[in-house]
């Protein structure tokens, strides 16, 4: 049978969240085209992992070694052109994330299979497979059909999918040789570096406050910031403030920055151009605050409020106990 292969994305014992959202991918896949969903975990020591991932995915498949504990090209790709081969899946999947640029591409390149990156949405359709993508700042979405191949390899944006829920059952755990891994390697593992204590992800945050352009000056941000913490959620701007570098781009939502999914993302002065909204998915609920009631945002919201926005951050304060 045909398969959907997710190349699993895992660091220091934990697999990736991205990665739980290619599940639903593939299970969407699987489910239009009668193929198998299936996941493979490279790596040493990753038996757990490996079995969680089958209460989510019908069968996965496990390649461990020493050589494998941490990431490198060299060894990752050994294992995966050999999985390619024993596999022959129709679709490869992994995270658009610095695992899956730096591994995709040069595989592609190797092994002369056709290689979509950065992908927001992934379709199978005759002859081929369809992706769309981001292109020219977020300012447009460009669809492309791929050639007829025997195998895709396929990036996804982290964001673009829900993560999936277990299966409901437990898939098969299949351990399999490691191929030779020929030494010496181009490149080394020095170690992890974490990220700074004061980085934030909100791709993963339930409760999003968003500012726009309407926050005026850089010296208003620290009042949303304020009401966001007593809310009990995350503070995100779209692009004008960060282009003003008032906050740092990981915070930016739309498709030039992230694409979030909370449960509730309340928007103070931001117009809403498609490019911010394209950020925001799933079926949370959007409640807007803008003076003018023209503005786009009101289109994409559940919920809009016509005002000035300050005078609802501090009607909002006031009720949060600030």
């Amino acid at each position: 049978m045909s398969k959907v292969l997710i190349v699993v994305e895992h660091r220091r014992g934990s697999v990736a969240d991205a990665t739980f959202e290619l599940v639903s991918l593939a299970r969407e896949m699987a489910g239009a085209s009668g193929f198998e969903a299936a996941a493979a975990v490279i790596g040493h020591g990753v038996g757990a992992m490996a079995e969680t991932l089958a209460r989510y995915v019908p069968r996965v498949v496990v390649v461990e070694d020493e050589a494998l504990a941490d990431f490198r090209y060299d060894t990752y790709a050994a294992v995966l052109k050999d999985l390619l081969e024993r596999e022959a899946p129709r679709v490869t999947l992994t995270p658009h994330t610095a695992f899956g640029m730096e591994l995709f591409p040069r595989l592609s390149a190797e092994c002369g299979r056709p290689c979509a990156t950065d992908c927001i949405e992934v379709s199978l359709e005759d002859p081929g497979l369809s992706v769309t993508r981001s292109v020219y700042s977020g300012k447009i979405h460009a669809r492309a059909a791929l050639a007829h191949a025997a195998g895709y390899l396929v990036t996804v944006r982290a964001g673009c999918y829900p993560a999936a829920p277990e299966a409901g059952g437990t898939g098969t755990v299949e351990r399999l040789p490691c191929p030779p891994l020929a030494g010496p390697f181009r490149t080394e593992h020095l170690g992890y570096r974490e990220a700074a204590a004061a980085a934030v992800d909100i791709s993963q945050a339930p409760f999003i406050v968003a500012i726009g352009r309407g926050i005026k000056d850089e010296e208003n941000i620290p009042r949303v910031q304020e009401l966001a913490e007593r809310l009990g959620g995350v503070l995100a701007c779209s692009r004008p403030v960060v282009d003003k570098k008032w906050l740092g781009k990981e915070r930016q939502v739309g498709t030039s920055g992230r694409t979030v999914r909370p449960k509730a993302y309340l928007a103070l002065g931001i117009s809403g151009a498609f490019q911010h909204v394209a950020g925001i998915k799933g079926p949370g609920v959007v409640i807007a605050v803008n003076r003018d009631e023209k503005a786009p945002i009101f289109a994409t919201a559940d919920y809009g409020v016509v005002e000035d926005m300050f005078k609802i951050i501090d009607a909002l304060r006031t009720e949060a106990g600030a």
